[in-house]
């Protein structure tokens, strides 16, 4: 904003000058036009007054009391110029020059309240650096566009999503309901601020939740965020053939044989099996060993000198992304401090999207960080990023000693 602010100075200083220079350059030019107009008429009075007593016209005392009249008429002339000039003279141009002083001041303090600096430091920053680097600047740009912008909706449904990958729920779901109530009605905002309510409710759906999904394919019957979720909450309810009616649209709206259909696939598959022992328990333990079978355990340690640093409430994060991937992670779990040293299992269960699950063969990237609050974003210290591939783990967990600084 440099450019902006020396711009806008070169304006004032223009402005000011345009004042005070008129008034700097005539402050006297009043009285010395007047006096010398006085005297040049009383030399000219005189000149004819010689000529006259030259010519005879005039006697000695003629001329001598024509010119003491003169005199006296200069005088009462200067002296009337001076009482019609008095009240200038008592303000004189010094109220200009503070009002043209005080002028930049004024623009300036008008600015700061009513106009926009800090909207104009963030398009110059937008324009310099289009994209951020990563996820941490691009939330910290999407915050301050809602402090310029705070009626704009989709910065605050952009900022949802951002904070959803960042696994903050709760935010996001504040930044949804923000862009909700700007926006309205609208089904990918309903399905997400469901979704940031489910993520933030350890993956459980209320009423609310499902009222807004409800919504949302009413607006948009093939919103696949909401027909995800909804036939989440149906097979958990234990209603297998809604679930897989939900399922089965998600599908179709997804490229054949891809690995999100995949997934889906598989949860359709599930709630075929669970449809048809119609409540028997053996299909249901065969799924409970396909979970235990793609799992993950870690053990997760806290060197003594990190530990040192932080208090008992300070918060682990431990996730598991595709290495191959983005830096959003499929897996995560949330810890305390006081917990360490400690052994956790990642399944399907701790997923941070619907219909992803771990299988067997698949990659992962294991990692942990630990952060003095509940933000990872302000994480410090983390673990040694570890790479695994699911089936091929040994019996001993594998370990993440959180012991080097960020």
């Amino acid at each position: 904003m440099t450019d902006f602010w020396v711009y806008s100075a070169l304006l004032m200083l223009a402005g000011m000058l345009v004042v005070v220079w008129p008034v700097w350059k005539m402050r006297g030019q009043s009285k010395v036009d007047r006096t010398a107009l006085n005297v040049a008429l009383y030399e000219e009075r005189v000149a004819e007054l010689g000529n006259q007593q030259a010519a005879g016209e005039l006697t000695a005392e003629q001329h001598d009391a024509a010119l003491e009249e003169a005199g006296k008429l200069l005088l009462e002339d200067t002296a009337r110029a001076d009482e019609e000039r008095r009240p200038l003279r008592r303000g004189g141009p010094w109220p200009l020059i503070l009002a043209a002083g005080a002028l930049p001041l004024v623009v300036v303090m008008l600015y700061m309240s009513w106009g926009n600096p800090a909207g104009v430091a963030l398009l110059r920053e937008i324009q310099d650096e289009p994209a951020p680097a990563n996820l941490e600047g691009y939330i910290d740009r999407m915050e301050r566009i809602t402090e310029v912008q705070p009626e704009n909706g989709e910065v605050w449904y952009m900022l949802g999503r951002a904070y959803l990958a960042d696994q903050r729920p709760e935010k996001s779901a504040e930044a949804f309901a923000n862009s909700l109530q700007r926006i309205g009605e609208r089904a990918e905002v309903l399905a997400q601020l469901a979704q940031a309510r489910f993520f933030a409710n350890n993956n459980h759906l209320d009423s609310e939740s499902v009222a807004a999904l409800d919504r949302a394919l009413e607006l948009n019957p093939n919103e696949p965020t909401a027909l995800g979720l909804l036939g989440i909450a149906a097979f958990e309810s234990g209603e297998y053939a809604g679930a897989i009616s939900y399922w089965k649209r998600l599908m179709a709206g997804m490229p054949p044989g891809s690995e999100g259909a995949k997934a889906i696939q598989g949860g359709i598959d599930r709630a075929q099996e669970r449809l048809q022992a119609s409540g028997g328990g053996e299909v249901a333990d065969t799924d409970a060993a396909d979970d235990r079978q793609a799992q993950v355990k870690v053990r997760i340690e806290l060197a003594d000198d990190v530990a040192a640093q932080f208090a008992d409430d300070a918060v682990v994060f431990i996730s598991a992304r595709d290495p191959d991937g983005p830096p959003m992670p499929l897996f995560a779990q949330r810890l305390g401090k006081g917990q360490l040293p400690t052994e956790v299992t990642l399944d399907s269960g701790d997923a941070l999207m619907p219909g992803v699950e771990m299988k067997p063969g698949q990659a992962l990237q294991l990692s942990a960080r630990i952060s003095a609050t509940s933000d990872v974003m302000q994480a410090s210290h983390a673990a040694e990023a570890i790479d695994i591939i699911l089936g091929e783990q040994q019996g001993q967990p594998s370990v993440l000693r959180i012991d080097r600084a960020l």
